[in-house]
């Protein structure tokens, strides 16, 4: 996924999938980003299960290239609960305004 804007605090969104099926057991989610002009920013991998967050994962926003690799581990899940995986990003933005990419989700039993 990518993201731009050049006007300031127009950056800020969830990321997320809500996977069903899934087995009992203790789950590892990651999520990579990399971007720039970011500004006063906030990132981060995160897991909720029924609703409320139980991990995040903080992430960097750098420069082109440099990819930010969230990971929440431990994510404790029983078979029909509610389970959401995602990222959150807010930035203020700088210079020519606020732009990355995400990419590489994954959802593991631990």
């Amino acid at each position: 996924m990518h993201f731009w804007s050049s006007k300031s605090d127009s950056v800020k969104f969830r990321l997320f999938q809500t996977p069903e099926g899934l087995e009992s057991g203790k789950y590892k989610f990651s999520i990579s980003i990399m971007g720039g002009d970011a500004g006063d920013y906030e990132a981060y991998a995160y897991a909720k299960v029924d609703g409320e967050t139980v991990a995040t994962s903080k992430m960097e926003i750098t420069s082109y290239g440099s990819w930010s690799t969230g990971t929440v581990y431990n994510i404790e899940y029983a078979a029909g609960q509610a389970l959401e995986v995602g990222i959150y990003v807010r930035c203020a933005g700088a210079g020519a305004g606020a732009w990355g990419k995400i990419d590489d989700a994954k959802l593991n039993l631990s």
